[in-house]
């Protein structure tokens, strides 16, 4: 399936665009133990990093994701290595929730792809936003960029992350904020971004960002004083935690036994939901939670790509 070498303009894209780097991507890889011949879910393609390392060793790939840019990009690099979509690798745009339409929808499309269902042996979460998002100022998910309020990783949804922050009361953008930002100033900047959205109401990212500031101070920790606000707001536009409760739901049906379920989180709720929903199908006898405690990213690893340092990996195996 992989052909010999890039070609000159592929060669070109993938060096000006730069790629996602894939968090624990080893670690993960591993963990799926792929086998030759068999069908992996890739729930979060993003820029096609975990589906690359499966599909070199001989796997096959179903990679969704809910950002048709992403789509685009994944699609380009895999082509541009000699990976097409044919009878080992299908992309679909689509959120992971709806897997069973996904899978549906995979194999009634055609006819190689008819016994997918039968046949997935694994399963690889990677939750967040991509580089990609971060450094796109149109896509308003970075606080230092100036951009739309936007935070749709699916630009089809009715609602963006200005229309949150200019319509919701101070209550429930505390709840926001404190839930889902863990920000111990929540209230502060409840009351604080209201008043200042009765004046003007919020448009873009840098007015959100030193609002942020002006109530909270300049920099703290390790992070933007903006970093929280910014991650409550995206999590809610693109309801994260209720798409993961409901993805995690239904991967367990689709993988067959002895399959791998792998889930990088980066957001301790998200880990939590994780960690809890493993233990809770070890207890009714799916399968073995593999990972007592969380894989994280070695030093190395942090020092060499800062944002894997709130990485978790968990791993359950199906029986």
């Amino acid at each position: 399936m992989l052909s010999v070498g890039k070609s000159i303009s592929g060669r070109l894209r993938g060096h000006m665009v730069g790629y996602h780097r894939s968090v624990l991507l080893e670690e993960a890889i591993k963990a799926l133990h792929v086998k030759k011949g068999e069908w992996y879910l890739d729930c979060t393609l993003g820029d096609g990093g975990h589906t690359l390392e499966i599909l070199k060793q001989g796997g096959k790939v179903i990679g969704m994701d809910v950002d048709p840019q992403a789509l685009k990009r994944a699609k380009e690099r895999l082509c541009d290595l000699g990976y097409f979509e044919d009878q080992g690798l299908r992309l679909v745009q689509g959120n992971f929730r709806d897997l069973e339409n996904i899978i549906s929808q995979t194999e009634s499309g055609d006819q190689k792809f008819a016994s997918v269902k039968s046949n997935l042996a694994g399963a690889i979460f990677d939750l967040g936003v991509s580089s990609l998002q971060l450094e796109s100022p149109e896509r308003g998910f970075s606080f230092g960029m100036m951009g739309p309020l936007d935070m749709r990783m699916d630009p089809t949804l009715a609602v963006r992350a200005l229309d949150l922050l200019n319509s919701l009361s101070r209550k429930e953008l505390y709840e926001i904020f404190n839930q889902l930002g863990e920000e111990k100033y929540s209230w502060r900047l409840a009351n604080a971004l209201v008043l200042a959205r009765e004046v003007k109401p919020f448009t873009n990212t840098l007015e959100l960002s030193k609002a942020v500031e002006k109530v909270v101070g300049g920099k703290r920790e390790k992070i933007h004083p903006a970093t929280r606000v910014f991650q409550a707001l995206r999590m809610t536009v693109n309801d994260e935690l209720g798409a993961l409760k409901e993805g995690l739901d239904k991967v367990r049906n689709e993988i067959k036994k002895d399959g791998y379920i792998v889930v990088i989180s980066f957001h301790s709720l998200e880990d939590r939901i994780v960690k809890n929903t493993f233990r809770e199908w070890q207890f009714a006898g799916f399968g073995e939670v593999l990972t007592k405690k969380p894989i994280v990213p070695t030093e190395k690893e942090v020092v060499d790509n800062p944002r894997s340092r709130s990485a978790k990996m968990r791993v359950f195996k199906r029986s």
